[in-house]
């Protein structure tokens, strides 16, 4: 009697470390489903982000302003790029692309009623403009249209120009940005190089400097007397030259 219980017992030990086994080596392709309301760990998607679907660029809703164009205004590149409209009792400063400028100029003159179409948008100095998205002017609508990219690039060659500093060129905060030479020539300075330079740069000095002219593409309009901006390469001072690249 002794002898079968013992043997009984050894099978039911036999057996209970079986399904132990087969518990341990199951396959987890066939999990059960999580409980309603447990978070699944999926990969993030592509569109989201923590704080919500990701936006792209704003629509602008565009408004109407009509009024007569009181005058043309440059950028710091002499170059036109916005004008002032007499607005009932305001007067709002209408921006506007660059390549835009001799047509504007041409059909919607200082004096003449036009009627802008746009939205309202920070300038470069941090003040408000109006955008201008298309102009009416005597029947005729300019749109604001990308520049037509020429079939060949045009690739200006590199040239020599040599004066002497008259003046600093500097933005709105008073940095310096670049030299103004006495032959119309307008030097444009990396910030590395105002940098390591500033000591050595002063009013009456001879610079020699090779460099590339800013051409303006076909539309843009300058200001009358307006220097030749020159992207430089190397600028030479006191007899030293100094690689700007």
């Amino acid at each position: 009697m002794k002898s079968k219980i013992k043997k009984t017992a050894t099978t039911a030990c036999f057996a209970l470390m079986s399904i132990v086994t087969f518990a341990q080596l199951r396959p987890t392709d066939n999990l059960p489903a999580l409980p309603a309301g447990v978070p699944e760990q999926m990969p993030p998607n592509p569109g989201l982000h923590r704080r919500g679907i990701e936006k792209g660029p704003g629509l602008k809703a565009l408004t109407s302003l009509s009024g007569k164009v009181i005058a043309y205004q440059t950028n710091d590149r002499y170059i036109y790029n916005r004008f002032t409209l007499q607005n009932g009792n305001q007067v709002i400063t209408v921006r506007f692309p660059e390549q835009l400028g001799k047509q504007l100029m041409s059909i919607a003159a200082k004096g003449k009623s036009v009627t802008v179409k746009g939205f309202t948008d920070n300038g470069p100095e941090g003040i408000n403009v109006f955008q201008m998205a298309s102009l009416s002017v005597d029947g005729t609508q300019i749109a604001d249209t990308p520049p037509s990219v020429p079939v060949t690039p045009v690739s200006a060659p590199s040239a020599t120009f040599t004066g002497k500093i008259s003046d600093f060129k500097r933005d709105q905060g008073g940095a310096i940005r670049g030299l103004s030479l006495d032959n119309k020539v307008e030097i444009n300075l990396p910030p590395h190089a105002i940098e390591q330079l500033q000591s050595l740069l002063k009013a009456g000095d001879k610079v020699t400097v090779t460099g590339i002219k800013d051409t303006p593409p076909s539309g843009v309009a300058l200001e009358a007397g307006a220097p030749a901006i020159i992207h430089p390469e190397t600028i030479e001072i006191n007899g030293q030259t100094y690689l700007l690249r």
